[in-house]
């Protein structure tokens, strides 16, 4: 356990060094944040927080700079969410809600651009797990004299078109009879089991004459199921990570870069989300088990549709973060997500 002085003075070094990104030395914390002690004895308390693991001395003769576990002291006792996020910063967090005519791809790329624009780091929103989500209807309708359109509307709000060129366009009652017929076959039926389904269509003899427009909405069906049962991962503003001096340095830089293309592992630390809703979870720099994100902490936490945790986001900046509103940011981005998708879900 840290005495009440030491517990100050790593608040003191944590809150300069995250804003002004300079090690910091005795005498500027004695300057600065008004300690009633010697240099000598803040030098002492300074070295046995380092003994301790806390603080860190990057070069010699220069200040000292909080570790993984100093930030991690800070993260877990110390840090404040009081006005992390101003009152425009929120109004700017809710335009998410007018969202909610869009397609599901564009909720959660736009989600991904206000996070990151709120933190300045890299953000990072995954797909939604779509285990459990079904095909809630069809619809055909006639495009033009040579194309008809279908409309695939998921149990998850999500809603996909496909564009089929054909001989002749059936009839609006032709069409109907169709988009009621794939109704009985698939509605309701998990992404995951649509193909199963397909093998066992029996076509009614009303029907048969259009036999090879099914034939090709089964196979649309199929490869739809198929494509959006895949995991995506948007990320937004990794531009934005020049704007911090840690990633001037070329090969951490590039570290990050390569680590963001990753798709599937960005996933899958994303997915250390804590079970409960609205927390988040804080990996710091070496808590990190991939080599290349130890220059990096990560903030993350889940989303939901109703009382289904859905998918992750995150955001992913350096070790010297500004922690509060960080979590603040991940929070209520998240929040308003579940809002949105759980709204158009129930529309």
């Amino acid at each position: 356990m840290l005495d009440l002085r030491k517990v100050k003075i790593l608040q003191a070094i944590v809150d300069d060094y995250v804003e002004t990104t300079k090690p910091v030395g005795s005498d500027r914390l004695i300057e600065q944040y008004h300690f009633e002690c010697k240099s000598a004895t803040m030098r002492n308390e300074m070295a046995e927080l380092a003994e301790m693991g806390y603080l860190i001395q990057p070069h010699t003769s220069a200040g000292r700079i909080p570790s993984s576990l100093g930030y991690r002291y800070y993260v877990d006792r110390l840090m404040s969410h009081k006005k992390s996020l101003t009152p425009v910063e929120k109004k700017f967090a809710d335009s998410l809600k007018r969202e909610v005519e869009s397609e599901v791809e564009n909720i959660l790329q736009q989600t991904s651009r206000i996070l990151s624009e709120l933190t300045t780091c890299a953000s990072v929103v995954t797909d939604m797990d779509l285990d459990g989500v079904t095909l809630r209807r069809t619809h055909l309708v006639e495009a033009d004299s040579r194309h008809v359109l279908l409309v695939l509307l998921f149990s998850s709000g999500q809603v996909e078109h496909r564009l089929l060129e054909v001989d002749k366009v059936p009839s609006p009652s032709a069409l109907q009879a169709l988009s009621n017929f794939m109704d009985s076959i698939v509605a309701e039926v998990n992404l995951g089991s649509i193909p199963a389904s397909m093998m066992r269509v029996q076509i009614p003899s009303e029907l048969s004459h259009y036999k090879a427009l099914l034939s090709r909405i089964f196979d649309h069906l199929t490869q739809t199921a198929s494509q959006i049962s895949e995991r995506r991962v948007f990320v937004e503003g990794t531009g934005r990570m020049l704007q911090h001096p840690e990633f001037k340095d070329v090969q951490r830089l590039e570290n990050l870069l390569n680590a963001l293309e990753q798709r599937s592992l960005l996933c899958q630390m994303l997915s250390q989300a804590m079970e409960s809703y609205g927390e988040a979870t804080v990996i710091i720099g070496e808590e990190n088990v991939w080599n290349q994100m130890q220059d990096c902490s990560i903030v993350t936490t889940s989303y939901y549709i109703g009382e289904r945790r859905a998918g992750f986001i995150g955001v992913i900046g350096p070790t010297r973060m500004r922690y509060d509103r960080a979590v603040a940011s991940v929070r209520l981005m998240a929040n308003s997500l579940s809002t949105v998708l759980t709204n158009l879900s129930l529309a």
